[in-house]
């Protein structure tokens, strides 16, 4: 399978593009800065140019069976609004319908489209996390543009991500009943897992360990 994958230099699309390859596929992976890749292997390519670029993301996705999208901001933000993660999956979204790529598989948050505990939403994230809401907003225009698009899609809603092996995942529609964090390797293995197949096709499944 040939994968093109996006925030290949974050924890966790470093350790989708590690795990593409452990599995035998081809990875094609776009970054700003091509010297930011350490690892080399005979079917990665590295890609040098900008996520929002429709030249760049062309060059991308062209012959790629999925698109794995893990871009992110980078740490917890800037808390000013972004549009980062939104305009660069309506570029992909429209590479993907120009070249024929099937599917895409997307990083999302809990919080998303209302998903998690009323407390969290209306009171912890607004008081004392309001560095993240201008993230969650721009993955509600992603999402939006996910579900107005012809492709298959798949948007996976994280809680806070951390370093550590694999475990266990819990999945829930509604993002309630999940805990508070999941390893960068559970969630690469997930993304992973939704590159075929139909299950969660064109839903928002939230996950956590």
């Amino acid at each position: 399978m040939n994968i093109a994958v996006f925030g290949a230099t974050g924890l966790t699309g470093g350790l989708v593009v590690e795990r593409a390859l452990a599995a035998g596929h081809r990875v094609s992976a776009l970054v700003r800065n091509p010297d930011s890749v350490s690892r080399k292997h005979e079917r990665l390519t590295v890609i040098g140019g900008s996520p929002t670029s429709a030249a760049d993301v062309e060059a991308s996705v062209r012959g790629a069976d999925v698109v794995i999208h893990c871009l992110g901001v980078g740490g917890k933000g800037t808390g000013k609004p972004t549009t980062l993660i939104s305009d660069s999956v309506k570029a992909t979204l429209s590479a993907m319908e120009k070249h024929g790529v099937p599917r895409i598989v997307c990083m999302s948050n809990v919080g998303t489209g209302g998903s998690g505990p009323w407390l969290l939403n209306r009171v912890v994230v607004p008081l004392f996390l309001r560095w993240l809401m201008p993230i969650v907003d721009d993955k509600e225009r992603m999402e939006s543009a996910l579900k107005a698009s012809s492709v298959e899609w798949i948007a996976v809603r994280l809680v806070a991500i951390t370093e550590g092996a694999a475990k266990p995942v819990r999945t829930t529609q509604d993002g309630r009943g999940l805990g508070f964090t999941i390893t960068a390797s559970s969630a690469a293995e997930f993304l992973l897992a939704r590159a075929t197949g139909a299950e969660f096709l064109r839903q928002t499944p939230s996950i956590s360990n």
